[in-house]
C-alpha cells in the first residue's frame, strides 16, 4: 500500500516526517498536521511520511507520499496509522549506510522527527552524520506521555485524563466493597516510566476537586509512591494495616516499591489495577486539545 516509486533528484529535495517512541495519543494528529503545513510552504518538492518510526528510514515499503487520501485514511483508523518501532539504533553502521542509500533514493533532504526522550537522543547522536550527506534531521515537537524534564509534552494531557478516569472507576467499585466487615485497599499503578509527571497531574486534579470519585479526600487513606522519591516501606505497611479507612495507594511506574510486595504484606483485601497501554492511544484528544497542538505545529513549521 505504501510502496512508492523512487523519484529523481531535484534542487529542493523532499521532506520525510516520522513519529518515534512509544505511542502518544495525539501523535497521528500532529504528524498529519505537520505534513499538511510543510506541504504548503513550498520548501520541498514532496512530503513523505514514514511508518514504524526510524525503521522507515531504511525500509522503502514504510515510506508513503503524503496526500489527502493518506491523511483521510490515517484519520479514520483507530489508534495510529503510522505505528512505531523500538530498538532501532541508527549508529549501527550497516543500518545507517542503508538509511543513507534509501533517503538519497527518495531525495530526502530533511527528516522531521517527533517523539520522546529516546527519539531526541537518536537525533542528537546522528545529526552530524546525516549532515555530512546533505540531510538535515530535526526534532521540533516532544511527544511522550512520560513527560519532558522542564517542559510540556504532547500526549500527557490524554494520559492524565485516562488515569483519572480509570482510577475513579476502580475506586468507585473496589472501595465500595467490604470484605470481612472491613473496607479494602485499592492499588493502582500509573504509567509514566520512571517519571512522576502523570502522578503529579492526577493528584492536582484530586486536590482541586477535594475528592476521588465520590469519596472526599478526608474519608480516604491516600498513599502515593512516586518513582523519584524515597519511601519507608515498613512505615507504609504498618499504617495501611492499622487503618480501617478506605485506602488508595497510587504507584508511579518504576517506583522501588512493587505492587506484588504490597499485595503480599497488606493484611486486608487488596485489589490491583495497572493503567498501562491504555494511556497511549485512547481517543481522548478533545477539540480544545487539538487546537492547542495545532498551535505547536504552526510554531514548529516556522522553524522547519
Amino acid at each position: 500500500m505504501c510502496m512508492q516509486k523512487p523519484i529523481s533528484k531535484t534542487d529542493k529535495g523532499n521532506a520525510l516526517g516520522i513519529f518515534g517512541g512509544g505511542f502518544s495519543q495525539p501523535a497521528k494528529l500532529i504528524l498529519i498536521r505537520t505534513a499538511e503545513n510543510v506541504s504548503t510552504i513550498d520548501a520541498y518538492n514532496k512530503v513523505f511520511v514514514g511508518r514504524y518510526s526510524f525503521e522507515s528510514l531504511y525500509t522503502p515499503e514504510f515510506i508513503c507520499e503524503f496526500n489527502e487520501d493518506l491523511a483521510s485514511l490515517a484519520k479514520d483508523m483507530r489508534g495510529t496509522f503510522f505505528g512505531t518501532c523500538r530498538g532501532i539504533d541508527l549508529c549501527n553502521p550497516v543500518r545507517f549506510k542503508r538509511a543513507i542509500y534509501i533517503l538519497r533514493l527518495y531525495n530526502i533532504k530533511t527528516i522531521i522527527v517527533e517523539g520522546g526522550d529516546g527519539s531526541s537522543r537518536q537525533v542528537a547522536e546522528t545529526v552530524k552524520a546525516f549532515n555530512e550527506y546533505g540531510i538535515n534531521i530535526i526534532f521540533p515537537i516532544p511527544m511522550t506521555i512520560d513527560g519532558i524534564n522542564g517542559g510540556e509534552s504532547a500526549g500527557i494531557r490524554e494520559a492524565v485524563k485516562l488515569s483519572i478516569r480509570d482510577t475513579e472507576d476502580m475506586v468507585s467499585t473496589s472501595l465500595n466493597t467490604r470484605d470481612d466487615e472491613a473496607f479494602g485497599v485499592c492499588i493502582i499503578e500509573l504509567q509514566g516510566r520512571n517519571r512522576d509527571d502523570i502522578m503529579a497531574k492526577v493528584l492536582k486534579d484530586f486536590d482541586i476537586r477535594g475528592k476521588v470519585a465520590d469519596f472526599p479526600l478526608n474519608e480516604l487513606l491516600l498513599k502515593v509512591i512516586p518513582a523519584n522519591y524515597p519511601c519507608n516501606y515498613e512505615e507504609l505497611i504498618e499504617e495501611v494495616n492499622s487503618s480501617y479507612m478506605r485506602t488508595l495507594i497510587l504507584l508511579s511506574e518504576g517506583s522501588t516499591i512493587k505492587m506484588a510486595d504490597l499485595q503480599n504484606d497488606i493484611k486486608r483485601k487488596v485489589r490491583t489495577f495497572v493503567v498501562g497501554h491504555r494511556s497511549q492511544a485512547n481517543g481522548l484528544t478533545s477539540p480544545e486539545d487539538e487546537a492547542y497542538y495545532n498551535e505547536w505545529v504552526d510554531k514548529a513549521c516556522e522553524v522547519i
